[in-house]
């Protein structure tokens, strides 16, 4: 054991030698004596006892000055502070440390009063250095953030020759102090907060109250029963967007972390972020009014914003922001809102939006929105939307959504859809109108090309009339208002369609396909009536390349026999449309010929047949 215990002598020391030369020279910690020493003396053996060197000028120093001090714990900085006073700047640089002589205050320094403070932060419990504290002042919005070793320096402006400086850092409690005339090193402990967790239990009929430590580590991981099953778009943008601080690794963001108190400013200049009259404190201040060259970041705007590229707010703006390329608010959103690329939001917006791009906003939405691709709200929202693509409302919502391409409302709505291709709604109580709507239920009307509603009018029709024997139909869309798909055929012969045209041509089956609108208004309990507007195009074996349209006007009788079927009888209004110089047109009537009531010929060669005509037939669905 003998043998070993120099190595670990000599380990230890070169461990403990290794950790004293990665701290720099100032901050390093030493327990020294000095009793009656010269000055010269007291700082060599400061920096043989702290294991660094000195570089300094023997004629700054006061060579009949003599030390006698006893430090416990403190930091070569402190030492040299007490030693030497404010007269003589001390700077690492390495394991060096350059003594100067301090520069004489400027007139420019002396009228003003500028005082550089400088200290340290500690735990008032364990006498721990406390790294990223934020140190200011209020009225000039001058701050610092303590380093890793708890030390700060700010420089101060104080007219009156008294300011008061702010110590914030979270989970502490906040301290001030008052700083008088000839103040410049201080050492500031903090007290940290007291935190408990309030557990409720049930005991019996009553309620117990236990209060627990703060838990610190990870916390324990859900089990997948836990999780939520899904995520709405309120919580695609709050985890994608809004929790990513782009600020997070700058000095700006720790003072957001620290203060709780908000500052206010009437007027405010910035270049970027942090670069400005606010300084450091931007994040912590709203500001009247804020003018950012290229962009800002503030706690909150009170009158109006103007960005040249961007705006970027904690808190609420009021009544107007405008940016080139985009606005982002973390709190209300009220008045005018303008980018030219999108406008991006927390909480409730009651305000016009403009945005070259998209609108995207978390909380509800009372206003109008303008977007050249698109617009997404959060919540309930109240008002117009208009989109150059398309508008999703994943919450309730009254008012107009317009788009170019589609619109989504996952929810109840209010009002009127209208799109370019697509309107989805789950229910809404007004009127959709695109080429294809579809909704879970409506009450109103859906006009499109073609209208779904699950909650709505679906009909299968079989049915025969004087020229096709067989059709069938699919209708969709509400009684007031439905979409008709339907194809027909007149078979000539059953094997027609296998027999080529140049060989048997006058047996070749005629037939159908077309589209069409129609009503059905209810007359009692069990009775419909129905007004259908169709056109079919007719052809003749594989396909008829000239004009040759078939259009009805129906008007019939729709019996409900049961909760699912029913039988229809009608008359029709009959006018073919075709070509009489196109040789391969089909017949339309092989076994009668109805009385035409009209046919005229049209100055471009077309021909227009007209006659009554009927249609029976059954329905399911």
């Amino acid at each position: 054991m003998r043998r070993f215990l120099p190595l670990f002598i000599l380990t230890f020391v070169g461990i403990w030698t290794n950790s004293m030369a990665q701290t720099p020279p100032l901050e390093r910690t030493v327990n020294i004596t000095f009793q009656d020493v010269q000055i010269d003396v007291a700082l060599s053996r400061l920096a043989q006892e702290a294991k660094f060197i000195f570089s300094y000028s023997p004629s700054i120093l006061n060579s009949n000055q003599v030390v006698t001090s006893e430090f416990r714990d403190k930091t070569v900085r402190e030492i040299l502070n007490r030693l030497l006073g404010e007269s003589i700047n001390a700077k690492g640089k390495g394991n060096y440390i350059i003594l100067t002589k301090a520069a004489p205050l400027t007139k420019k320094e002396i009228v003003n009063n500028t005082v550089t403070i400088t200290g340290y932060v500690t735990n008032v419990n364990t006498d721990e250095k406390i790294a990223e504290v934020s140190v200011y002042d209020k009225k000039s919005l001058t701050a610092a953030i303590t380093d890793q070793f708890g030390f700060f320096k700010i420089t101060l402006t104080v007219p009156d020759k008294e300011a008061a400086l702010y110590f914030s850092k979270r989970d502490y409690v906040d301290t001030v102090i008052v700083l008088s005339e000839g103040t410049q090193f201080v050492n500031i402990a903090l007290q940290p907060e007291e935190k408990v967790i309030v557990e409720v239990l049930p005991v019996y009929d009553t309620l117990q109250v236990v209060t627990k430590p703060p838990v610190t580590g990870i916390p324990e991981v859900l089990n997948e029963s836990d999780r939520p099953e899904r995520k709405t778009i309120r919580d695609f943008f709050q985890e994608k967007v809004f929790s990513k601080n782009i600020f997070s690794r700058k000095k700006g963001n720790v003072n957001v972390n620290n203060i709780k108190d908000t500052l206010y400013r009437d007027f405010q200049v910035s270049i970027l972020p942090f670069m400005g009259t606010n300084h450091k404190l931007s994040g912590n201040v709203v500001n009247g009014l804020s003018l950012n060259v290229l962009g800002g970041y503030s706690m909150g705007t009170d009158k109006a914003e103007l960005g040249g590229l961007f705006n970027i707010d904690r808190g609420d703006v009021r009544y107007a922001q405008v940016a080139g390329l985009f606005n982002t608010v973390g709190g209300e959103t009220e008045g005018v809102q303008l980018a030219g690329l999108g406008n991006l939001t927390r909480r409730n917006v009651n305000a016009v939006q403009f945005a070259g791009l998209f609108n995207a906003n978390l909380g509800q939405v009372h206003g109008v929105q303008f977007a050249g691709l698109f617009n997404v709200n959060g919540r309930v929202s109240t008002g117009t939307q208009v989109a150059g693509l398309f508008n999703v409302q994943p919450a309730n919502y009254t008012g107009v959504q317009a788009a170019g391409l589609f619109n989504v409302a996952t929810n109840q709505t209010h009002g009127t859809q209208i799109a370019g291709l697509i309107n989805f709604a789950h229910n809404i109580n007004g009127a959709q109108i695109g080429v294809i709507n579809f909704a879970d239920s409506i009450r109103g009307v859906p006009l499109g090309l073609i209208s779904f509603v699950s909650r709505g009018y679906h009909k299968i029709e079989l049915s025969a009339d004087e020229v096709f024997y067989a059709n069938a139909a699919f209708r969709t869309g509400v009684r007031q208002f439905y979409n008709i798909l339907q194809a027909g055929i007149k078979p000539e012969s059953l094997d027609g369609s296998l027999s080529p045209s140049s060989l048997n041509p006058s047996q070749e089956n005629v037939w159908s396909f077309g589209y069409g609108i129609g009503t059905a208004p209810k007359l009692t309990k069990w009775l419909y009536l129905n007004i259908d507007l169709t056109s079919n195009h007719v052809n003749k074996g594989s396909f008829t390349n000239s004009i040759s349209l078939l259009n009805k006007l129906y008007l019939g009788f729709d019996f409900q026999v049961a909760k699912k079927f029913s039988i229809t009888a009608g008359a029709t209004l009959n006018g073919y449309i075709s070509d009489p110089s196109y040789t391969e047109n089909p017949t339309l009537f092989t076994d009668f010929s109805p009385n035409l009531i009209k046919s005229h010929s049209f100055s471009n060669g077309k021909q227009l047949d007209m006659w009554w005509g009927g249609k029976v037939g059954i329905r399911f669905l």
